[in-house]
């Protein structure tokens, strides 16, 4: 056992969420406002470190999880058995934390991994349970035979990549990178003593890059794919598992990933197929899944190609347990289409006659990404919103069961998050592996109570204390719940969750009174019951993001009926075509047919089209063109808040995806100019976007705002638009007499300060008569609250 494994057997839970990066939305006037508060994890009693997560190795071409450079979380491990809070940092439910490793826990002297990736699992000849997990300096080993206590076996160095992926055979893994390297192997027999050795690495079969690898443990035989622009090459580890022999290859298109299975009965008893998610040009042109027959490795046979509506990049896929279906996970549709992680399902029944049997969906703003399923069950890795567990045994309508979110800061699309899952151990226990925060280990526990709010959920809370809000709860079938375990928890910056008691009301029904929260301080609430079996559930999904504050009014807005006031063109602007215009748009592929204000028509283009015309009629070309916002005055408005509505295209044309438009803001008049965001996203619908001035500079009144649509080097096709644009403000209620210590309430913190000041002047003299005396004590109890 290396020194890092003995080190690590015992760490203490000191986890929890620290806020960044805090945004808010602005909708209509007179409709609820909504924010968003992006949270992170943090520790509770040691300093986290933090540093830029930097891809390291390259991938597939345009491979998006190099595109989002975030911040790995540095952390102790947290174990069920040690106790702790960690358990309730992440919203979940149905699914039950058991142990947490962040994979700094992994680091080797003068080496510092900054992500993790693929897990997979396996299981000794006696029975013991472990994960494997890669991360970016290699891949680590961790018993989870009893998962609540959990611990690390050891850690092996490996090429240093984002993308490392790993599998297992006999007592034997396999890891493999886009570092290079070829097949790292490793005899795992000695596992239950502590004792992995690795062997002679396989450098066989051209590119020594990977990026996925799979084996059918059937037939004996492993199939790596991806690794530069490489399709599936084929090793036969019958003759000797130590040292995979290379066989052949399949080259008719990249390969990003794929499974294989071997049919035992019906018309294809005896064959093996391989099921290749990917496509030309890196997996973008043509993608779907290839089915092949590899039963003859000398004769490799293409049966079919599956696809299905708004393809854009086919990422993994997974079979059902009676061969009927596969399910398939696509990364790119969310940022093409502006869907929301939709997976689809295809027949493969007749496998040279695949057809599209339908879609399923969570319904939330994330990407997904790789799947498995085992009997009934399918295991969904979706980015920033966890692990999605469908119950299929109606296999074309998947319906969620469970679900727990590794990224609590937000669900929104990007590629942080969960990479990947394991549901395959006997035990029943789920592994999960995150690129921010390392390996996961999960009990799937069904949830004890379903929840409901007659009253809505309100994301403007009284900063005063007292605001109440009712919610129903009740106890699922063949569930109960510990009588008194009803509360509302509150998360506010880096503090470790504050819980409040439910008061119950009859029939299932609770209320919530939430306490005086210091006015603008943005928090996230959310409700959680413990089931008597141990289970906690806790809802709504990610919980409620609100504000402290009465209410937001609206400084200024624009829906861009008229011109008036903005500015096109600066010096420097150099587009020969589609510059920024003020109009009805003409849609087409790539510009919308209507603004985003529901009863006008105007908004801001990029050029405006004949009726009919092609995505490419006035888009911009050859250069940039500058939208500006009209002159904003904020120096009297230290919590300004600017929202817009964008539209933006750059996913057609010769050369897609290689341009983008920057936001910028100044606070002198345009002298100097800070970044809001740099848009690439092609959602194909209105996107919304807040920011909160102060975050970015100081607030002036000398404030604007640009969009730079810009087309730059090879010519490609851009369209933007911007439409209702606003600027506002959270609303705070007047100064409450008798709070002294300013937070909102008058409770015993300030009573404390009148008793302090007592027989002398001070801020708690109400009645201005030069004394703190009784007077003033009653004033302070009729405040009381």
């Amino acid at each position: 056992m290396s020194k890092l494994a003995q080190n690590c057997r015992s760490q203490s839970p000191i986890c929890s969420r620290t806020a960044t990066n805090l945004t808010v939305l602005w909708v209509a006037p007179g409709a609820v406002r909504a924010r968003l508060l992006a949270a992170a994890v943090g520790c509770l009693a040691l300093l986290a470190t933090f540093s830029v997560l930097t891809p390291i190795a390259g991938a597939h071409e345009d491979d998006p999880k190099a595109s989002e450079p975030l911040r790995p979380f540095y952390g102790p491990i947290w174990r069920e058995a040690d106790g702790g809070v960690a358990g309730t940092t992440f919203a979940a439910s149905g699914v039950t934390l058991k142990a947490w490793f962040p994979f700094n826990n992994f680091n080797e002297p003068g080496q510092t991994n900054t992500s993790s990736s693929d897990c997979w699992g396996y299981v000794s000849q006696t029975g013991r349970e472990y994960a494997i997990l890669g991360v970016s300096n290699g891949t680590a080993f961790v018993e989870v035979t009893d998962p609540g206590a959990s611990q690390i076996v050891d850690f092996i160095p490996g090429p240093a990549s984002l993308w490392r992926n790993v599998k297992t055979y006999q007592h034997y893994c396999y890891s493999v990178s886009e570092g290079g390297g070829g097949i790292q192997v490793f005899d795992v027999a000695g596992i239950d003593s502590g004792v992995i050795t690795q062997l002679p690495s396989v450098l066989t079969g051209g590119d020594e890059r990977t990026h996925t690898m799979i084996i059918n443990e059937t037939t004996g035989y492993l199939y790596r794919m991806g690794g530069g622009g490489n399709g599936v090459r084929i090793y036969d580890l019958n003759p000797n598992p130590a040292q995979p022999l290379f066989v052949a290859q399949w080259a008719d298109k990249y390969t990003h990933d794929g499974f294989v299975h071997s049919y035992t009965q019906g018309p294809y008893a005896g064959k093996e197929i391989f099921f290749a998610c990917g496509g030309l040009n890196g997996g973008f042109s043509n993608t779907g899944v290839d089915i092949i027959d590899v039963t003859n490795k000398t004769k490799l046979q293409n049966l079919s190609h599956a696809t299905y509506p708004q393809a854009s990049f086919c990422h993994q896929a997974w079979i059902s347990k009676d061969q009927r279906h596969i399910y398939i996970n696509d990364e790119i549709d969310e940022q093409d289409f502006g869907l929301n992680s939709v997976g689809r399902i295809i027949n493969v029944e007749n496998l040279s006659a695949p057809f599209f049997a339908g879609t399923y969906t969570t319904g939330l703003p994330s990407v997904d990404h790789n799947l498995y399923v085992r009997d009934d069950t399918l295991y969904c890795s979706n980015y920033k919103t966890g692990i999605q567990i469908f119950d299929v045994t109606d296999q074309t309508n998947p319906e969620r069961i469970a679900w727990f979110d590794t990224y609590p800061e937000s669900d929104t699309t990007g590629y942080a998050g969960l990479w990947s899952n394991y549901p395959f151990l006997p035990s029943g226990t789920v592994l999960g592996s995150d690129i921010q925060r390392g390996l996961f280990v999960w009990k799937i526990e069904p949830p004890a109570a379903a929840f409901s709010y007659p009253q809505g959920q309100p994301t403007f809370i009284n900063p005063l204390g007292g605001q109440t809000l009712d919610v129903q709860i009740e106890a699922l079938e063949n569930s109960t719940i510990v009588p008194g375990s009803e509360q509302l928890l509150i998360k506010i910056g880096a503090a470790p969750p504050m819980a409040y008691p439910l008061a119950p009301l009859g029939r299932g029904l609770y209320r919530a009174t939430f306490p005086a929260i210091e006015c603008t301080t943005e928090f996230t609430y959310l409700f959680e019951v413990t089931g008597t079996n141990g289970s906690v559930t806790t809802d709504p999904p990610g919980g409620i993001e609100a504000v402290a504050a009465v209410g937001e009014a609206v400084l200024v807005s624009y829906d861009m009926e008229s011109p008036a006031g903005w500015t096109v063109g600066v010096s420097g602007d150099n587009a020969t075509s589609g510059v920024w215009t003020n109009v009805d748009p003409n849609g087409t592929s790539a510009q919308p047919e209507d603004d985003h204000t529901p009863v006008t028509t105007k908004c801001w283009v990029t050029g405006q089209g004949p009726i009919g015309g092609s995505a490419g009629d006035n888009d911009v070309d050859n250069g940039k063109t500058t939208l500006i916002s009209p002159q904003l005055f904020l120096a009297a408005t230290p919590d300004a808040v600017v929202s817009y509505w964008r539209w933006y295209s750059n996913n057609q044309g010769g050369n897609p995806n290689n341009d983008s438009m920057p936001v910028e803001i100044t606070n002198d008049g345009g002298l100097t100019w800070v970044t809001l965001e740099m848009v690439t996203e092609n959602a194909g619908a209105w996107v919304k976007r807040s920011f909160s001035v102060a975050d970015f500079l100081a607030p002036t009144d000398n404030v604007y705002i640009r969009w730079v649509a810009r087309d730059e080097g090879a010519g490609s096709l851009i369209e933007a638009g911007v439409d209702d644009f606003a600027v506002s403000f959270l609303d705070c209620p007047a100064g409450v007499v008798g709070d002294l210590d300013g937070n909102g309430a008058v409770n015993g913190a300030d009573l404390a300060i009148l008793l302090g000041q007592w027989g002398a002047a001070g801020s708690a003299d109400f009645n201005q008569d030069g004394i703190v005396d009784a007077q003033d004590l009653a004033v302070l109890l009729g405040a009381w609250n």
